[in-house]
Order: C-alpha cells, then sequence, then structure tokens
C-alpha cells in the first residue's frame, strides 16, 4: 500500500465543520424571509455574509493582538486534530517545552475559531454564488442581480 503524501482528513474535517456552523446562520435568515421573493431572500444572506466578513476581519484583529496565530501552528487543523481538544497532548507538549512560547491551549482557541469563522464565511460565500447563478438560470423576465459580484467574491 503506497504512502499518502499528506494527509487531507484534517481539512475535509474543518470544511465540515465549517458547513455546518455555516448553516445556522444561513437557516435562521432564510426562515426569517420565508415568505418574501427569493431575490430579497438572498440580500438578506448577502448582508449576513458582509457582517460575518467584518466579524472575521475584527476576530482576525484581535487573533493577531493576542499572539495567538501560532496557537494551532499546523494548517487546517489543529496538530492534525479538527479542534485542541484532539490535540490536547500536543499543546500540553509544546507549552511546556517553551512556556512562554506561542502555543497555549486559549491561544489554540483562539487561532481555531478564527479558522472556523473563515471556514463558515467560505461556506457561505459559496452558497451565495451558486444560488446567483442558480437565480439567474430560473430568472422569470423579473430584474435580479448579475451573479457577477458573487462570482467575484468567491474568486
Amino acid at each position: 500500500m503506497p504512502a499518502t503524501l499528506y494527509d487531507l482528513s484534517p481539512a475535509w474535517r474543518l470544511l465540515m465543520l465549517g458547513g455546518a456552523l455555516a448553516l445556522l446562520p444561513f437557516a435562521w435568515t432564510w426562515f426569517r424571509h420565508a415568505g418574501e421573493p427569493a431575490a430579497r431572500r438572498w440580500r438578506a444572506i448577502t448582508v449576513l455574509t458582509l457582517f460575518l466578513t467584518f466579524d472575521l476581519v475584527l476576530f482576525g484583529a484581535f487573533t493577531r493582538l493576542t499572539d495567538s496565530g501560532l496557537g494551532c501552528p499546523d494548517w487546517p487543523g489543529c496538530y492534525g486534530s479538527t479542534s485542541p481538544v484532539g490535540a490536547h497532548a500536543e499543546i500540553t507538549a509544546a507549552e511546556a517545552a517553551m512556556p512562554s512560547g506561542p502555543v497555549t491551549p486559549a491561544k489554540a482557541w483562539i487561532e481555531m475559531v478564527h479558522r472556523y469563522i473563515a471556514t463558515a464565511l467560505g461556506a457561505l460565500i459559496t452558497a451565495t454564488m451558486v444560488a446567483a447563478w442558480v437565480l439567474r438560470r430560473r430568472r422569470d423576465g423579473h430584474d435580479q442581480a448579475s451573479p457577477g459580484w458573487a462570482t467575484a467574491t468567491f474568486v
């Protein structure tokens, strides 16, 4: 059996977790605007995505200012795990090796929450782009936004 060069399972787990996290605000916004036209519903999703983008930028600044960028030094997971809970032994060992170093449980959580928000935001941007193209195909002569902006945001 050939050896794998890189284990992608943490990336897939993080993507699934981000998708699940994105589903919560997406579903809340979608059902909150249930009786409204599709264009208005997607406008609300776009505003939600914009709000989460600002949250991500602010949390990124918090991550940087608390020096938590290396709280989980590997990417996309944390020592091959989806969360710092699964990497507790590695984080403890790194903290014991360098007590004033960049790896602590608190910093690991700050870094991973930033990654979770970023993954959820990526899932919302992807869903917005796909929905924009689907709505364009179903256009019934109604004036709807071009999917170009959603695609540019995705890219």
